[in-house]
Parts: C-alpha cells; structure tokens; sequence
C-alpha cells in the first residue's frame, strides 16, 4: 500500500460518522432506548440527595422487603434519627419512572432534533423544548448528546438564555433541568445516572426563591438472578 492511500484511509477512519438530517430524530429516539429505566428492578445503587437545606444519603436494593428496599444511610454526614428514616421511606416508596423513555421523549418537539456538532466521540443536537411542557421556548437553550461508541444519551439538558417572565409578577432568573446517563457499571447496563433542577427568581417584586435539587446515582452492584 503506497503512503498517499494509507493517508486516505487513516483519515476516513478518523472521520465523523455522517447522519443525514432527516435521520437525528430516530438518532435521538434509539439512544433514549438504549437506557434502561426499569435497572432497578436487578441492581442495587446509592443515590445522594442534594438540596437547598440538605444531603441525603440513601441505599437501594431489590432484594429486601418492599418496604424496606430503601434505606437512609446519611443526612448531612451524620446518622439519621428514627422520624428521619420513617419520612424517607414514605417519600421514596414506589419512586422508579416506570415510563422513563416516554417522559425524556414527551420533553422534546416532535420533528425538532437538529445538528449542533459533530466529533469522533459524540454528537451535539439541539432541540425544541415541548411547548405544553415548558411554555416560553424562546428563552430556553436546550441541547442533547448522544455517546457514538454506545450508541446512548449521554445528557439532556434545558437552560434559560436571559430571564423568563411565565406569568405577570413572576420573574425567572435562572432555570436548568438537566438528566444525565451512563454505563453503571463497565460493559453494564446505560442508566440514569442524576438529575439537576435550579431555579432563582422573584415573584411580585418582594418574594425571592432559590431552589436547587441534585439527585445522583451511584455505587452500583448487580442484584439480579446469575
């Protein structure tokens, strides 16, 4: 094989997948498939709770009773009292999206999905955000990317541009919803891996809010049948 044709095909080889334009919707479609939504029904997982006030700690696992699948490890790095651990298993109890893939698509525009970027490792798409879901579409800024060697969605992520005024009185400072997803364990299955909400603003001039929420996924173990 002479130099200049080795130059050739190292550089094909190097080259961005090409998808045509109609083809980023069913893109987006299968990598929202490729995650499993029901993982808890076979794996155990730490999720750590982040809000304004508190960090929350709590254990996962399918093997135990159904009442006592949950299990509050931490609060603020310290030991959970007894009311405490009673108040988070009645907010976690039946807590799985069972129709997870229909709620990620349901948040994007039918016929939206659009090319941002392009690199060998992902691809960068934009979207509309589903205007019965969230109202004011010019003022968001939202964008999804889907990992080329897997084939899945890395993130989805909405975010506000400038300031959102909703409604008369109400003033929207700052928004992000943000999902995130990967493998959970090496050569597992793809998860949702956390969840971010903020949200900072004034309504009527006199009442603030700052709120965020962080929910994240981790110390995975297989817990189904061998």
């Amino acid at each position: 094989m002479n130099t200049r044709l080795a130059l050739v095909l190292l550089c094909l080889s190097l080259a961005p997948t090409t998808v045509a334009a109609d083809d980023y919707e069913q893109l987006f479609k299968r990598a929202v498939e490729a995650i499993d939504f029901e993982f808890h029904k076979a794996w155990a997982y730490t999720e750590t709770r982040i809000d304004s006030e508190h960090v929350w700690a709590g254990r996962f696992d399918p093997r135990g009773p159904e009442d006592q699948r949950w299990q509050l490890l931490t609060v603020d790095d310290r030991t959970p009292t007894a009311k405490e651990i009673e108040k988070y298993r009645e907010e976690r109890a039946g807590d799985h999206l069972e129709n997870g893939d229909d709620d990620v698509e349901a948040m994007v525009e039918p016929d939206s999905v659009r090319l941002i970027e392009e690199t060998a490792e992902y691809w960068l798409l934009g979207f509309d955000p589903d205007e019965d879901e969230h109202g004011v579409l010019e003022d968001l800024v939202a964008t999804i990317r889907i990992n080329k060697a897997g084939s899945y969605l890395e993130y989805i992520d909405l975010r506000s541009r400038s300031p959102i005024r909703p409604a008369m009185g109400i003033r929207i400072a700052k928004l992000i919803t943000r999902f995130t997803f990967g493998p959970a364990v090496d050569g597992g299955p793809v998860v949702p891996m956390s969840t971010q909400v903020e949200v900072k603003g004034r309504a009527y001039l006199v009442i603030s809010f700052d709120e965020q929420e962080l929910f994240r996924n981790s110390d995975f173990e297989y817990a189904g049948e061998e």
